[in-house]
């Protein structure tokens, strides 16, 4: 088997355009290219949520950069801070997305940025399509078994794709900084009615179900989630997760072992990290 990858790529949220109001659309479209990248068997998993408080220390300075498109990060610093190569930033407008990529190995090179449009009838296969090209011609090509994988269709309008960025801001929030009492469930439920065949919005609903220990509805969200898109990886560590906790040894391994067969890792080894996450959570 292939050596484990090192390389690590986060996308950061896009910036709304500053000639428009705020809309969490940038929000979406990032956590959507995430859950692209995560296929990608050449770069070690990374999600932006993992770092969020160790990029931003406070809540005002993310919900700042979130919300200004004037507002930026020295990304050669907090590169060698967080010690991950790759970044991918950018600002979007009603319309398209102005993409940008940082490589911390080449932190003087000059990459344009690509202008992806981002509507269309066709579930954002199309958007999803063209940044896969714009990776490839940058010298990150997903490899062709996962590029299917990466294109499910995302039924979602523009109103779907403004609540579900909403929504992962309240999560990024509540997980980061903390919160007091349960995680208020408004905003994930907006965004499943405006939404409801999108996988994102299904995966971040269970996610927020699982943060408030609702194991047994966060499953069933993720897995509504997953008959969307069958090789959602974090969602997927969600039904792990609640295997974990839910007391379930079995669902643990099973979804550990999915996971890396998605991901083109080695399941026996995952299944067994399944097994020892569940040992460690119920001595």
């Amino acid at each position: 088997m292939a050596s484990a990858p090192k390389d690590q790529c986060i996308v950061l949220p896009f910036h709304t355009d500053r000639h428009q109001p705020f809309n969490g659309t940038g929000l979406a479209l990032h956590f959507l290219l995430g859950n692209v990248l995560v296929l990608h068997t050449g770069l070690k998993e990374m999600w932006f949520g993992w770092r969020v408080k160790k990029i931003f220390a406070d809540r005002q300075s993310f919900q700042d950069y979130c919300r200004d498109a004037a507002s930026t990060l020295d990304l050669t610093a907090v590169s060698r801070e967080q010690k991950v190569r790759l970044w991918l930033y950018g600002n979007c407008s009603d319309q398209t997305l102005m993409l940008s990529l940082y490589d911390a190995r080449m932190p003087d090179a000059v990459h344009p940025p690509e202008n992806l449009a981002i509507y269309g009838d066709d579930h954002l296969i199309g958007f999803r399509t063209r940044f896969v090209e714009w990776l490839a011609a940058r010298g990150f090509p997903l490899p062709e078994e996962q590029v299917q994988a990466a294109l499910w269709p995302e039924k979602i309008s523009r109103d779907g794709l403004d609540a579900v960025g909403r929504a992962l801001e309240v999560f990024y929030v509540y997980s980061a900084y903390g919160g007091q009492g349960p995680l208020d469930g408004s905003a994930f439920k907006k965004a499943i009615a405006a939404a409801p065949e999108s996988f994102m919005a299904q995966d971040l609903y269970g996610w927020a179900r699982y943060r408030n220990r609702d194991y047994q509805a966060a499953r069933g969200a993720f897995l509504t989630s997953l008959s969307i898109n069958p090789a959602g990886a974090g969602a997927m560590s969600g039904m792990m997760w609640c295997g974990v906790y839910g007391k379930d040894r079995e669902e643990a391994m099973f979804w550990s072992g999915r996971k890396a067969d998605v991901l083109r890792q080695d399941v026996q080894a995952a299944r067994e990290a399944g097994r020892q996450r569940y040992l460690k959570a119920n001595p």
